[in-house]
């Protein structure tokens, strides 16, 4: 018999364990219970204890069935962002921040709702440095009535961004002191920082142009140099809680907890598509987020702190820093 690999799963992840059931492989033919069924040795049925081996399949990103599509592949209809900068190019929601037009920090909104729990698949590429992502359960800033707000974070300058670089690219964006897998040294920035040089370096636009499409609240993160992909980014809140590969637990007025490593940097970049797209996954169940990237697991965070816990939100598209941002075959699964 095969050696296999075990794996700990916190509780937590029951409602993606549910959704994407992965089959394991079988030294030999499982046995033929009552009426068909594939069971385990011992009980009716030939199941063990009810349980029956070989019941799941892979999860088929291509099977939209019961799932809701959030973009046509041909326009911007039911979306909302600076028409300067998104558009449609080559059947996805396109954006291409340069030196000679930079973006700073912008987003694009989908307005069909706000979902509480659910299942967000989608695909992204990139080319160059570009940085974004998927927002969901967030808010917009701008919005004065939103009841749930991030509390005040000292030296957040704006809209969560620090300062922008030569030719208009955004600062990295801080990382939280002591957080675990943060990068470099507490406040250090998950962005490039500088964008690269040009003849005619050009201005982003400003805070007030900014400002009606402004998000706070979780990300899943995107980049083309995959330092970050399907990390979990929250933006206008605790920033970089941990570099991708990670199971974290947040608690009120504790330190974020490292529950385990769910895959190294270098199985991350293996399992990466550089300049193609990558399908990813967001399952977000009650206080539990799972990011999946190309089928495999990166990211789980269960969110036990009421300060900065979402149940529900926005979802829209980020872009940052310089390069292209291709995203399409977005769908929403309420749960």
């Amino acid at each position: 018999m095969k050696a296999t690999k075990t794996i700990l799963i916190p509780m937590g992840l029951c409602a993606a364990a549910m959704l994407l059931t992965v089959p394991v492989a079988q030294s030999q033919a499982p046995a033929q219970g009552a009426a068909g069924a594939t069971g385990a040795t011992g009980g009716a049925g030939g199941g063990r204890g009810g349980f029956m081996r070989g019941a799941s399949v892979p999860f088929d990103y291509a099977d939209n069935e019961g799932w809701q599509s959030l973009f046509d592949g041909q326009t911007l209809k039911g979306w909302d962002g600076d028409p300067r900068f998104w558009s449609i190019k080559d059947g996805a929601i396109y954006v291409n921040p340069t030196c000679e037009k930079p973006t700073g920090t912008i987003y694009t909104i989908w307005t069909g709702g706000a979902p509480a729990d659910f299942a967000l698949k989608y695909e992204l590429k990139g080319t160059g440095n570009i940085n974004g992502g998927m927002q969901f359960r967030s808010y917009m800033t701008a919005d004065q009535n939103v009841e749930f707000q991030y509390p005040p974070r000292a030296g957040r300058g704006g809209a969560g961004r620090g300062p922008g670089g030569p030719g208009g690219a955004p600062g990295g964006r801080g990382a939280v002191a002591g957080a675990p897998g943060a990068p470099g040294a507490p406040g250090g920035g998950r962005g490039p920082g500088r964008g690269p040089a040009c003849a005619n370096p050009g201005t982003p636009p400003s805070a007030a142009e900014r400002a009606k499409w402004d998000m706070f609240g979780p990300q899943a993160d995107f980049d083309a140099n995959n330092n970050f992909s399907a990390m979990f980014y929250e933006q206008g809140g605790r920033a970089i809680i941990s570099l991708p590969g990670h199971a974290l637990l947040a608690e009120a007025g504790k330190p974020v907890k490292d529950l385990g490593t769910i895959a190294d940097k270098a199985s991350i970049d293996s399992w990466f598509k550089k300049e193609d797209y990558n399908q990813f996954l967001i399952v977000a169940k009650g206080n539990t987020t799972s990011i999946f990237m190309n089928g495999h697991l990166i990211t789980v965070f269960i969110d036990n702190d009421p300060n900065y816990f979402r149940g529900g939100g926005t979802i829209g598209l980020e872009v940052e820093s310089t390069g292209e941002q291709f995203a399409r075959n977005i769908f929403l699964k309420r749960l």
